[in-house]
């Protein structure tokens, strides 16, 4: 009950245009004559009321069962007897093929004016553009959310042969100029372990075999986001880069927290983070900042790794500016295989794509640059189909005929539907849409592996279809 509200079974399925193509063949004149004339008679309007055609009633259908007044129904007559069986096992083994937009760069014709001299008369002339670069790309190279190479000092903890090895990075500032103060009276570090050693390796108090260090992490991005209702103590303190800030906004979002009677403390970030709490912090951000006055705050700096980010450019600021690939323009997901037939993945993101077409060389390259035993298969883009085949017909490829898959192969195409790293994900290629969201195949409804059971980019063919949805080639 709770999916069947606007459930619609015929378009779950992308066959049912075949389904549809196929009535409309075995449509004629005389039953859209007589499906006009039941249309009038059926609107009560008597200025459209010719006459009940019964000539081509009688012509085009039969009567059947009667309906619940003990009338008869009328049904229109098959156009063969075994009609909705051929139709049947004909949908059973169609191949959906899907339209691909794969137009990465292209060059583009550009005209400009220019007033040119003809004859000692000024006239205006359109010219072709024949300098500087043509290019047009045709896809969104990154998200629109911009980061910054960041350099973030965190604190761990190292013994205290390494702390003195590094002393300017320990935290504690006396410790610090003590031992900066004993190299300079000529201690080594064997004479300052040592001291130490005859200290019980304490000092003011504190025992330092073990020293908090700063540590200068270089790989980190950051960017600026707005405030909200999803910033708990957990991702303060994890993903803010300023310290100063992460105090003073885990100090505000205390003042809102619920303690039970068994001492568990229950945050409450929607509370203290809404419109109206980030107002009561920016009105007590002195009070909250030990007395010091601090700027307002609304944004706040997010740091997170490098990972899979690219610069913008390479001169200028650019370099230091990193930006997402956005999403769904991962359009090549290469597959390889090496000397022993293990496969190998990689998906080729849009920057590298275009920067490789540019230089008048494809898209994928034909060898792993990072591996170079690694040939390419063949690679798959989103809408490409694929096959997954047993291992009788690994064996026995002849088994599969390109031109006439049986029903039971034919439920075995999936279609690709995006890649990200070394994961490649498909869907069955005649599903439209899945009936239960994100729990009939998986929680992003789709799925890596067959419905089997088999991962499918480790056993897959790439299917070549023709605008016909006939299957032109095989790549095993």
């Amino acid at each position: 009950i709770a999916i069947s509200k606007g459930f619609n079974k015929k378009r779950i399925d992308h066959r049912h245009h075949a389904m549809d193509a196929i009535v409309i063949a075995a449509t004629t004149r005389n039953h859209i004559n007589y499906l006009n004339n039941q249309s009038a008679l059926d609107s009560n309007d008597q200025k459209l009321v010719d006459k009940n055609r019964m000539d081509l009633k009688n012509a085009l259908c039969k009567k059947v069962k009667t309906d619940s007044n003990g009338n008869y129904k009328w049904e229109f007559k098959l156009p063969w007897e075994l009609f909705t069986l051929d139709t049947k096992i004909t949908l059973e083994n169609t191949i959906v093929s899907f339209k691909q937009n794969l137009r990465v760069i292209n060059n583009s014709i550009n005209y400009y004016q220019r007033w040119v001299d003809e004859n000692g008369k000024m006239v205006k002339k359109t010219e072709k553009q024949t300098k500087g670069d043509q290019w047009v790309i045709r896809k969104p190279l990154h998200k629109e959310t911009v980061a910054g190479l960041i350099t973030l000092r965190e604190k761990k903890v190292v013994p205290l042969k390494q702390a003195i090895a590094i002393c300017d990075k320990i935290v504690d500032k006396p410790l610090r100029k003590h031992i900066k103060h004993l190299k300079e009276q000529g201690f080594d570090e064997i004479k300052m372990l040592k001291y130490f050693k005859d200290l019980k390796n304490t000092w003011n108090e504190i025992d330092i075999t073990k020293v908090e260090v700063y540590e200068l992490k270089n790989d980190i991005v950051a960017s600026r986001k707005p405030l909200d209702t999803t910033f708990n103590s957990k991702k303060i303190k994890d993903e803010i880069a300023d310290t100063g800030i992460q105090k003073i906004l885990l100090k505000h979002l205390s003042n809102y927290d619920i303690i039970k009677s068994d001492g568990k403390i229950i945050e409450q970030p929607e509370i203290a983070f809404t419109a109206e709490g980030i107002e009561d912090l920016n009105k007590n951000i002195i009070q909250l900042n030990d007395g010091k006055f601090h700027q307002p705050i609304f944004k706040v700096r997010i740091y997170e790794p490098l990972g899979n980010k690219f610069a913008v450019g390479t001169t200028g600021n650019k370099k230091d500016k990193y930006v997402i690939a956005e999403k769904g323009t991962n359009l090549f997901f290469a597959i390889y295989v090496n000397n022993e037939g293990i496969r190998n993945y990689k998906t080729i993101q849009l920057n590298e794509a275009i920067e490789r077409l540019k230089q008048g060389l494809t898209a994928v390259p034909e060898v792993d640059e990072s591996d170079i035993d690694n040939k390419l298969l063949f690679h798959l883009s989103p809408n490409d189909l694929v096959f997954v085949p047993t291992e009788a017909e690994k064996e026995t490829p002849c088994l599969v005929d390109n031109n006439n898959l049986t029903k039971e192969q034919a439920k075995r195409v999936y279609k690709m539907v995006n890649s990200g790293f070394a994961q490649c994900f498909f869907i069955i290629s005649n599903v439209a849409t899945s009936i239960t969201d994100k729990f009939e195949f998986s929680t992003q409804n789709k799925m890596e592996k067959s419905i089997d059971g088999i991962m499918i980019k480790a056993n897959c063919w790439k299917l070549e279809i023709n605008r016909l949805g006939q299957i032109s080639k095989i790549h095993q």
